[in-house]
């Protein structure tokens, strides 16, 4: 150091001339080098677009030569040195909007000073671009934001998905004309893809762009957004299990598995809102679900304008793959790849002549957005408690002549037996099936020696339980699954009780609307109504369809062609009792409460097809179709 140094070379002078020292004279001491310093750190906001500059003062006691450096300083950044002077010029963009503590550090080579500056880099809407195009193929895939919790899913097509803090909405969307915003039609809710709800009407518009990013603004939704995205990945799959619906009736568990062949059932549906079911075969390799020869075939009737006549064309579809968008712990988003043919003759025409008939000859793709479920330990059992539960598919009873399809009730009687009542709506008490079981780490075996099935046990986040069994020994893609609880004992029912309106689900699992229906205290019913939005807004229709009435403590119910000359519940049931015993064709249907959930009541539901006993073709073909219905009174 320039001053030490000095006093060092007049000590060795002294020395060098002969001069003496004692004891009692101390040699001069060393001055302490202290740290430099630097003035003029203050916190700085600046808008996106625009620059400001921080002028910074460095200083030292000693004088000593001084370096300024700014520790993984950003590109918006830049420093000018001109002596002890350093100048910050902050010049951010869109893409750095956010808070950013710069390291800043001060050297005179021996010590060194930090200091920490604040930069708010904030939004600067007036500075937003309306000119940056969109396709559909630049589009297509997964967006996230840095923290994400704001992701949107766009397939190439016409669909796509928001995961907006763990809760995700489906869309159909389309680009304006100058393909400068993309207008999207969202629904309330996670639904089938044809859910006909109302839905919300949004703009999506990219304000910025980089390389690799769009800084995006959405308006129309529950508030405004404005975010940066950048394109995930191709999502990689090991085992993801998924399902269409978190509900407790009767729904369907999916499995992707890496590199080993899976049963799926895919929805797949056509660019005129129609839908179709396939049953695929394949295997997920990479980022692609490859499809063993699926095909769908189907027949509509069309307009042949150069006849003019209407005729049927059969028309087929062939899923090419299926390819996943986005998978996280919670959701899983694919997509459905398949292209059409004319699997008719169409007789010397073209396509072109049947009007309407070539959108449903091109390329398309179905996206599905799905709750992701975990597979979890069977919970602890409590033995002799009844629960709710599907923990069977089918059941050929030769007794009865009746084959009962799905199990909604399991009582636990040890811990190496369970006990499924069986439950058709006109007979008093219950069937009861025994089975031995075992509680493994990760599933219930459960059925005889030779005819044993898992029943693995299902979560999605921190919900409720979901229980499915494997079917994959049946010929079905399918594997049900239902909501697994304690069933809750019930008081006594009646009509007096039990009568009123309640809001359901669609009946048939096809899709998510709203319905209800009306028990009204004479005994008559008004059955699954659609609900055009809110119930509490819906002008209620008077038809009525069956009678209903309580039987063994379960509502029972029946449509009045069942019982053309029935005037009340008690002579239609008499009239198809004595059918079912004479075996002709007749329908009856029951409700059991079995617990409630949140504001709703979860019943066994039972339909049964009687009259069948005596067909040629099966000796147990009367059906007792057993599931859970979850209804809302109102």
């Amino acid at each position: 150091m320039k001053h030490s140094l000095l006093c060092s070379a007049i000590a060795l002078s002294l020395f060098g001339c002969g001069g003496s020292s004692s004891d009692s004279e101390s040699a001069p001491s060393q001055p302490q080098n202290t740290a430099p310093s630097l003035s003029g750190v203050a916190n700085n906001t600046v808008k996106a677009l625009q620059s400001t500059t921080v002028t910074l003062e460095m200083s030292d006691n000693e004088s000593d030569a001084l370096t300024f450096t700014i520790e993984d300083k950003p590109q918006w950044v830049t420093v000018d040195l001109s002596e002890n002077t350093a100048t910050l010029t902050l010049a951010p963009d869109f893409f750095d909007i956010g808070s950013h503590e710069l390291a800043l550090s001060v050297s005179d080579g021996e010590l060194s000073q930090a200091y920490s500056l604040t930069v708010e880099v904030d939004d600067n809407p007036e500075q937003w671009r309306d000119d940056i195009s969109l396709s559909r193929a630049e589009l297509r895939g997964a967006w996230s934001n840095s923290a994400n919790d704001f992701n949107i899913v766009f397939n190439g097509y016409d669909a796509g998905a928001l995961i907006i803090d763990d809760t995700m909405k489906q869309f159909d969307y389309e680009l304006n004309n100058s393909a400068t915003a993309v207008n999207l039609a969202v629904d309330p809710a996670l639904c089938g893809p044809y859910c006909e709800r109302e839905q919300q009407a949004a703009t999506l518009r990219a304000v910025a762009e980089s390389d690799s990013q769009l800084r995006i603004h959405v308006e129309g939704l529950e508030q405004n957004y404005t975010v940066n995205m950048a394109k995930r990945s191709a999502p990689t799959i090991e085992d993801a299990y998924f399902t269409t619906a978190i509900d407790p009736r009767l729904t369907f568990l999916g499995l992707f598995t890496a590199n080993a062949e899976t049963r799926l059932e895919a929805k797949v549906s056509l660019p005129d809102r129609s839908f179709y079911y396939a049953s695929l075969v394949g295997k997920l390799d990479g980022e692609h679900f490859t499809v063993n020869e699926t095909e769908i075939s189907f027949s509509k009737d069309f307009e042949n304008a150069s006849a003019p006549r209407w005729e049927e064309v059969t028309i087929g579809r062939n899923i090419d793959y299926i390819e996943p968008l986005y998978v996280d712990d919670n959701f899983v988003v694919y997509d459905a790849l398949h292209s059409g043919e004319v699997l008719s003759s169409l007789n010397g025409y073209e396509v072109d002549d049947y009007i309407g008939l070539a959108p449903l000859l091109a390329d398309y793709a179905s996206l599905s957005a799905t709750y992701r479920l975990h597979k979890v330990a069977p919970p602890s059992l409590e033995f002799g408690q009844k629960y709710v539960g599907r923990l069977a598919s089918v059941h050929d009873d030769l007794a009865s002549e009746t084959q009962f399809k799905g199990v909604v009730e399991v009582i636990f009687d040890s811990a190496s037996e369970l006990t499924i009542p069986l439950t058709v709506p006109h007979t008093e008490g219950s069937l009861e099936l025994k089975l031995p079981y075992e509680i493994k780490a990760d599933h219930l075996l459960v059925g005889n020696p030779g005819n044993e099935y898992k029943v693995g046990f299902f979560q999605h986040k921190d919900d409720d339980i979901f229980v499915s069994p494997d079917v994959s020994h049946v010929y079905t893609t399918k594997r049900p699954m239902s909501l697994f609880m304690k069933a809750e004992e019930q008081p006594p029912l009646s009509v007096q009780s039990f009568a009123g309106l309640y809001e359901h689900l669609d009946w048939v699992n096809e899709n998510d609307d709203i319905y209800y229906s009306v028990f009204h205290d004479n005994g008559t019913l008004g059955f699954n109504l659609r609900a055009d939005g809110p119930l509490d807004e819906v002008e209620l229709s008077e038809k009525t369809t069956h009678f209903w009435g309580v039987y063994d403590n379960r509502v029972v119910f029946i449509k009045y062609d069942n019982c053309p000359q029935a005037t009340d519940f008690t002579t239609c049931f008499g009239i198809v009792q004595n059918a079912l015993n004479n075996n002709e064709l007749t329908l009856i249907q029951s409700f059991a409460p079995l617990a409630t959930e949140d504001e709703s009541i979860i019943f066994n539901y039972s339909s049964y097809y009687g009259g069948w006993a005596n067909s040629e073709f099966d000796s147990v073909s009367n059906t007792a179709v057993t599931s859970l219905r979850q209804l809302k009174k109102h």
